[in-house]
């Protein structure tokens, strides 16, 4: 995987002062990564670059000279300005004319797919585009662990049990995967149903019922295996407790109610002979997964650790991601 070399690789944050960019920010200044940052607000940028002692900038999304400016001398982006699609294409483009590695959080799959039609661009460029380096770093190598139990896996199954609460950029981004709609794998194209019905699974404590939603792994973890039949469901795990006004939005003046459960993800897989395999991972709840994530792949790049074109996390780093994921454990059902 390591195909190029840098003498000082240095990554750009965009997004950065976010409640999610905020916390990778820091994350990345732990780890020791050289970075710097960017974003639209000059206070809060120069505020957080203060804090971390790291270099700032600031621009719009759709400023050329802004993004050359700040991509000059870098070798990764990671975008972690939601809604993505008032971002990703542009930032995308400007890491192909720059040659600069792109990864991005995003959960809506109009982007994988985006990400998916730059791929000749990419490979052009000598770069990776990895997005969705969130929660596809847990589901992606879960679901290739899980085909990996079968000889000849044809269909796959996942649910999503999300527990805790939502920053403003998710809820924006939230109306792009409900607008994709019902987006799922058959026969190895990628189809838009009128409607399907719920599904019950058993994340540990009895079945519960998940409704279908787009996650973005008829996309991604197409990618990485080549399933060529998938389907995708989510529940949301509310709090015992909630906010008087019942909100469970966070990064803002309102906050979610102490979480008890974690997050789950349950992939199950179907092989040519119809036979059934399911595997489970449990993971911290809210945003903690999604800011170790993204920090770990942005540092695979800088270590020259990629591949060329469009990547899942699974294609560019196999199952072992599971490895390094902290206090995610994987049970085999």
């Amino acid at each position: 995987m390591k195909t190029k070399d840098s003498t000082n690789p240095k990554l750009l944050i965009y997004g950065a002062t976010g409640y999610t960019g905020t916390l990778i920010c820091e994350e990345a200044s732990r780890r020791g990564l050289d970075f710097e940052i960017a974003g639209r607000n000059k206070e809060l940028l120069e505020a957080l670059a203060e804090k971390l002692g790291v270099s700032c900038h600031v621009f719009s999304v759709d400023e050329e000279q802004g993004w050359e400016k700040s991509l000059s001398g870098k070798y990764s982006l990671l975008n972690v300005a939601g809604p993505f699609s008032a971002t990703a294409a542009l930032a995308m483009d400007a890491c192909i004319k720059n040659k600069i590695h792109y990864i991005d959080i995003t959960a809506e799959i109009d982007i994988y797919r985006l990400a998916e039609s730059k791929d000749e661009a990419a490979k052009g460029a000598g770069i990776m585009i990895l997005s969705g380096a969130g929660l596809f770093v847990s589901y992606d190598p879960l679901v290739m662990h899980t085909a990996k139990r079968v000889s000849n896996p044809t269909g796959l199954r996942v649910a999503f049990k999300y527990s805790g609460g939502f920053t403003p950029g998710s809820i924006a981004s939230s109306a792009n995967i409900i607008n994709a709609g019902l987006l799922v794998r058959k026969n190895g194209t990628l189809v838009k149903l009128s409607k399907s019905e719920p599904a019950e699974f058993d994340f540990g404590n009895g079945m519960a019922e998940c409704l279908p939603t787009p996650l973005g792994g008829s996309v991604l973890s197409y990618k990485s295996t080549g399933i060529e039949n998938i389907e995708e469901f989510f529940q949301m795990a509310l709090p015992a407790a909630t906010p008087e006004d019942g909100s469970l939005l966070i990064g803002n003046e309102k906050h979610s109610s102490e979480i008890q459960d974690k997050s789950a993800i349950l992939a199950e897989v179907t092989d040519a002979d119809g036979r059934i395999v399911r595997s489970k991972i449990e993971m911290e709840p809210g945003y903690a997964p999604t800011v170790f994530s993204a920090v770990e792949i942005a540092s695979r790049t800088l270590e020259g650790n990629f591949m060329k074109g469009f990547q899942s996390p699974g294609s560019a780093y196999g199952e072992e991601l599971l490895e390094v994921l902290p206090n995610v454990t994987v049970t085999d059902l």
